[in-house]
């Protein structure tokens, strides 16, 4: 733990004395030094380490500079990883910073798993349109903890009105209020409510054709994740589909995230998806396809009800 602290102290220095153009190369440096503590230390050591080296160390706010890092760590809705903070990564917003926080922000949106989120956002619109060929005028989708639902503004068939109905479930006032700003047009339709109000069967979804969750299992427990994947599952209409995204481990910026944005995500592999699978009835299950993005960052989990 002192040697880390030193080589922080290391780095902060570089960071403070060297020019703006070769904070990148600090920037990577670190990176890749907290993803080797994290992976050669015990979960508890490493989680002391954030909690009590990194945390107070003058690198944090050196690096909070940065509005992307900063948000996270200070959680002004209530949690790391919240729509406005997405669109920091779907968005380029380094014209309004600053020297060194526009150097960090800018790599920090040049990562590996910012380019998954911007590619996650482009999936998911490409499999909106879809559903609407699949089931022309009359697609009913649903997106769970939709955030901003970034991607309805990318989707042709949401600009066309071509699907009947697609319900924006999140639990944050503000992000539907920011929904119903970009689409005004009535097809988007935001629903408030919580993953434990679906949980517990106060709200639920029926007929769905296309239902799917973006960045929320990364998130949730073994235990909940399955029996969230069973409910959204039988929300489904015969030959509706489901569509799950989680973070695979561990993205490069895994030590980053957790050391100084104080983010902490469920990561999965293959085998993990597959017994999320556990509350789903097999008889009515059609196919079951696991796919990962073009980072190898984030898997897939599709799920098509016979």
């Amino acid at each position: 733990m002192a040697e880390a602290r030193r080589w922080l102290d290391n780095v902060y220095e570089r960071m403070v004395q060297g020019p703006d153009e070769v904070l990148w190369q600090n920037m990577h440096s670190l990176h890749l030094g907290l993803l080797t503590l994290r992976r050669r230390w015990s979960p508890e050591v490493w989680r002391k380490f954030c909690k009590e080296t990194a945390k107070k160390h003058p690198l944090r706010p050196f690096l909070h500079q940065c509005p992307f890092t900063r948000r996270a760590w200070e959680r002004p809705r209530g949690y790391a990883g919240d729509a406005v903070l997405i669109d920091y990564l779907y968005m380029d917003h380094a014209s309004d910073e600053l020297h060194a926080g526009r150097e960090i922000y800018r790599y920090m949106h040049a990562q590996p798993s910012s380019l998954s989120v911007r590619e996650r956002r482009e999936l998911l619109a490409r499999a909106i349109d879809e559903t609407a060929e699949r089931v022309p005028g009359e697609a009913r989708i649903l997106s769970v903890a939709c955030g901003h639902l970034r991607e309805a503004e990318t989707s042709v068939a949401v600009a066309e009105r071509r699907i009947a109905e697609l319900i924006a479930f999140d639990q944050d006032a503000l992000s539907l209020a920011e929904i119903s700003h970009h689409n005004p047009h009535g097809v988007v339709k935001p629903v408030a409510g919580s993953v434990r109000s679906l949980l517990s069967g106060k709200t639920t979804f029926q007929d769905m054709d296309f239902v799917y969750s973006a960045g929320l299992y990364d998130y949730l427990s073994d235990p909940v994740a399955t029996r969230l994947t069973g409910l959204l599952f039988g929300m489904l209409r015969s030959g509706g589909r489901i569509l799950v995204a989680n973070f695979a481990r561990y993205p490069p910026e895994t030590g980053y995230m957790e050391a100084f944005m104080d983010w902490w995500l469920i990561y999965r592999e293959e085998d993990d998806m597959r017994a999320l699978l556990g509350e789903v009835p097999m008889d009515q299950l059609a196919s079951l396809r696991l796919y990962r993005d073009s980072q190898d960052n984030v898997i897939y989990l599709e799920l098509t009800r016979r």
